[in-house]
C-alpha cells in the first residue's frame, strides 16, 4: 500500500476522495475554531477573516510554487498561545505576532532551501503526521 506520492504523481480518484475528506475535516475545523477558542466575543477574531486569510494564503502559496503543491493553507492550533498573547495586545499583538510567525517559516524554508527536506521526513515520517491529523480531527467532531 503507497502511503506517499511525489509531486509528479497523482493517487487513484477513491483515495484521493478520501485524502479531500480528511483534510476538508482537519483544516476547516481548525480555521473555523481557533477564533472562537481564542476570542469568542469575536473582537479581534472572525472565523470569517479567518477563512479569508485562509483563502488569500492559500491563492499566494500556490503562485510561489507555480500550483506544483496542491495545498489548502489553514489556521493551526499550535498558534492558539500566541494569539490569546496577541489578542490581550489588540491588533498590533495581532500583526506582530503573525510578523514573527510569518519568520519562523521564512527560516525553515531558507534552511529546507539550503539543507533539503530529509530531516524533515525523519523528524515527521507520514506514519505519524496522518494518524495525528486524523485524531485531531475527529477530537474536534
Amino acid at each position: 500500500m503507497k502511503l506517499t506520492y511525489n509531486v509528479n504523481e497523482k493517487a487513484p480518484f477513491g483515495k484521493n476522495l478520501v485524502y479531500a475528506f480528511q483534510q476538508l475535516l482537519a483544516i476547516l475545523a481548525a480555521t473555523v475554531l481557533v477564533p472562537i477558542l481564542v476570542d469568542p466575543a469575536g473582537t479581534y477574531l472572525s472565523q470569517a477573516s479567518a477563512l479569508i486569510g485562509a483563502g488569500v494564503g492559500t491563492l499566494v502559496y500556490l503562485l510561489f510554487t507555480k500550483f506544483k503543491s496542491p495545498v489548502f493553507l489553514g489556521s493551526s492550533f499550535a498558534f492558539i498561545s500566541p494569539l490569546f498573547t496577541g489578542v490581550l495586545y489588540g491588533y498590533c499583538g495581532i500583526i506582530l505576532g503573525s510578523i514573527f510567525a510569518g519568520l519562523v517559516y521564512v527560516i525553515i524554508a531558507i534552511v529546507i532551501s539550503k539543507v533539503g527536506a530529509g530531516w524533515i521526513n525523519k523528524l515527521m515520517p507520514p506514519v505519524i503526521i496522518g494518524p495525528t491529523v486524523v485524531t485531531i480531527t475527529f477530537y474536534i467532531f
